[in-house]
């Protein structure tokens, strides 16, 4: 795989899995299919596909059950002086109900107020499968790649489904300062008290009063067993 591609997916991922927040473009039920973009919040699984929490009676909610192909645009560009300059990639795919258990978790870990309303009958879990992506980082900066470029290997994603809570725990009750560190340290960000909520293949998932930090790794895990020795390096490298 070229070099130019490999960078435009490693970015793309750090750009899903540290968002909280994209645009989702849909087809309208109604209007003869016209384009339709909405503000959503979501949160990516262990393979790096969107998980989203929409109420039935939201327009992109009809829109999806009409049609499920949908495009999620993620960005950094806010605050540029030149936005063309950001990074952002689209993720095309189809976006479809879910029950999975593990999605459900995962999205109110990174949104946690949702959890007062996810139980409404009249809201669904949904998940995003990625079929392309689209990587802009600049001018004269884009690639176009399959989904499965981009996604977590499988086996590997659900080793980390079956190890995520147990980690996370022995973190948050064991290793406070390690965690705090990581925030302070690593990402510069202020307080005391930061609580991990969660960890993939790519990195770490920190959050404090429902702000959300995201640590990668210098280099993703082959398997979940290499998470420890992952986190202590970046404990090491934070003193």
């Amino acid at each position: 795989m070229a070099l130019k591609k490999l960078e435009a997916i490693t970015h793309s991922r750090q750009l899903v899995r540290s968002g909280r927040s994209a645009a989702l473009s849909t087809a309208l039920s109604t209007h003869d299919s016209w384009p339709y973009a909405s503000f959503v919040t979501y949160a990516p699984d262990q393979m790096g596909c969107p998980i989203f929490l929409f109420s039935d009676i939201a327009d992109h909610a009809s829109n999806l059950k009409f049609d499920s192909r949908a495009s999620l645009l993620v960005e950094q560009t806010s605050g540029r002086k030149n936005p063309q300059t950001g990074p952002r990639v689209t993720l095309v795919g189809k976006i479809k109900k879910t029950k999975d258990t593990a999605h459900a978790k995962r999205f109110l870990a990174h949104h946690p107020r949702a959890e007062m309303y996810s139980g409404f009958g009249d809201f669904n879990f949904y998940h995003m499968q990625i079929e392309r992506a689209h990587y802009v980082g600049g001018f004269a900066s884009a690639v176009w790649y399959r989904g499965s470029e981009f996604l977590t290997d499988f086996e590997l994603a659900q080793q980390m489904v079956s190890s995520e809570a147990d980690i996370i725990e022995h973190m948050n009750t064991d290793h406070t300062d390690a965690v705090d560190l990581y925030a302070n340290k690593l990402l510069r960000r202020k307080g005391q008290g930061w609580k991990m909520i969660g960890i993939d293949a790519d990195g770490i998932d920190l959050m404090k009063d429902e702000r959300l930090a995201r640590l990668s790794f210098a280099s993703p895990l082959n398997n979940a067993n290499e998470a420890r020795a992952q986190l202590v390096s970046l404990v090491a490298k934070a003193r």
